[in-house]
């Protein structure tokens, strides 16, 4: 607590600063106060967090990846910091002061704000979720960034590879843009992710050393993208510059013992009003003549858009801490009216091994006065696709954004296999379930949401959503009301 409190004053010193002083030094000092009625059932008390099943309620579908991503999804109370911004060089400091994440799971059955102690709990310590500062030099040629924030790849709303699906990745991120011909660019990503883990060097051991690189050769024009990724998960010891060599391909290092490997490709085209994108990422791929191998896992997915009517973009600030996040310029037509459809698939083993630090996931750690004070999960997050291996995705929207608001209709239909990521990575789980469809029991969910957006200001919101989600399988239902204001209080001193 007296961390925080420092940590508050601080940033509220630099902010009066910022204010008085510095032209280039912008302030950060938005208000979120939201309310949400959610009778899902509630993911803790009670319940093994580490279930091979990775299901909290037998009656329900959400496995606890789903709980966190949920909770760290809704914005905070505040946000308190600074933006740096110069001609080549841009810095970001932000604090996001938010209700306890153990409270926010726990009571999920009833009604709900994020105002600080109504719901007689403490803030969440565990900040900054935001902190970075990068460099992008004449003509973007080079772009170089170091910090904290999130980073998502691919055309669709959900990365195979790397996306969005946890609240912040430690970075280190190089950038390469140029022209190589009148209608053509190149592109190339190098980026190295740092995880939380306890100083255990054995590879087998809980917490072992983790760090992923991840390079990526793209070539885009005006209507056609296509990228090629490869991924490389080093773990169980400190990496070598073998590791990470950034030209290297990393499966013909074969650190078999400590590394990872996954490779993606993503295409992206432009036909009118018409985008066409998807992607496919290989973990593992077993040949018939490698019965010892690990088995084959694969994701794809695949979508269409239409910009049926075009229009003006919606002006309104994101509030959220994705507003930082490194994001692919994609082919989509902001403003009017789109409809969409997207198809995801994940196989059964896709992004596990037989150790927590060999999975391509994100550790956490939870500091909560409202909870069991240290909480350490060292699989809270996948690195790409947010439902997981052994998952099938269906997902139509429809969204119209003007100048002062948006409003978007959405509809999901998920299945998901019994076979988990916590589920044991052994001979006889391999022989059990076939890689390629959807493990043992099959749980199919449907969700239908809408939600309503009005700025009459770019820094003055409201933001109304309802959503309700069936477990079909399981026959139980839940609704989930929001209702928040959003202000943008610097503007405004």
């Amino acid at each position: 607590m007296k961390l925080m409190k420092k940590t508050l004053v601080l940033t509220a010193v630099l902010l009066i600063l910022s204010l008085s002083l510095f032209a280039k030094l912008t302030p950060v000092l938005d208000f979120t106060s939201y309310f949400t009625f959610d009778n899902t059932t509630a993911g803790i008390e009670g319940l093994d967090w580490k279930s091979p099943s990775g299901i909290q309620d037998t009656q329900w579908w959400e496995t606890k990846q789903d709980y966190w991503y949920d909770a760290f999804e809704k914005p905070a109370f505040l946000n308190l910091g600074f933006e740096l911004d110069t001609d080549k060089i841009d810095m970001v400091v932000l604090v996001d002061v938010l209700q306890d994440i153990f409270v926010q799971i726990r009571d999920r059955n009833k009604l709900y704000t994020n105002i600080p102690f109504l719901n007689n709990a403490n803030l969440d310590l565990s900040f900054p979720r935001v902190g970075y500062i990068d460099y992008t030099s004449e003509e973007q040629l080079i772009y170089l960034s170091v910090g904290r924030r999130q980073i998502k790849w691919g055309p669709g709303n959900y990365g195979m590879a790397l996306s969005d699906s946890q609240p912040y990745l430690d970075n280190i991120y190089f950038k390469i843009n140029t022209d190589i011909s009148t209608n053509w660019k190149f592109s190339y990503d190098l980026v190295a992710l740092a995880f939380k883990h306890y100083f255990d060097s054995g590879v087998e051991a809980e917490g072992a050393p983790q760090t992923t690189f991840a390079h990526r050769f793209s070539f885009h024009g005006s209507r056609f993208r296509v990228s090629f990724t490869e991924m490389n998960n080093i773990y169980g010891k400190v990496p070598s510059f073998l590791d990470w060599t950034p030209i290297a391909l990393w499966h013909n290092n074969y650190q078999d013992d400590c590394s990872n490997v996954m490779v993606d490709m993503s295409v992206e085209a432009k036909f009118g009003p018409v985008r066409l994108f998807g992607s496919l990422a290989m973990d593992d791929f077993r040949l018939a003549e490698e019965p010892s191998t690990n088995p084959t896992a694969i994701g794809a997915s695949a979508g269409v858009e239409c910009n049926v009517i075009s229009g003006n973009p919606f002006w309104g600030k994101e509030f959220s801490n994705n507003r930082y996040a490194i994001k692919d310029d994609t082919l989509h037509v902001p403003g009017g009216l789109n409809v969409s459809y997207e198809f995801y698939y994940c196989s059964t083993y896709m992004y596990n091994r037989a150790v927590s630090a060999g999975k391509y996931t994100s550790d956490f750690q939870i500091n909560s006065n409202a909870g069991p004070k240290k909480f350490y999960d060292d699989d809270a997050f996948f690195l790409g696709f947010k439902y997981g291996p052994g998952s099938v995705l269906h997902l139509l929207s429809l969204s119209y954004e003007s100048t002062e608001y948006k409003i978007d209709f959405n509809a999901s239909l998920l299945q998901r296999g019994s076979y988990y990521i916590d589920s044991p990575y052994d001979d006889e789980y391999k022989a059990k379930y076939d890689p390629l469809k959807l493990p043992g029991d099959v749980t199919t969910v449907l969700s239908i949401g809408s939600d309503f957006c009005y700025y009459p200001q770019p820094g003055i919101g409201m933001d109304i959503s309802v959503c309700y989600t069936r477990d079909l399988t399981h026959d139980t239902g839940a609704l989930k009301l929001y209702a928040g204001v959003m202000l943008v209080i610097a503007d405004y001193l």
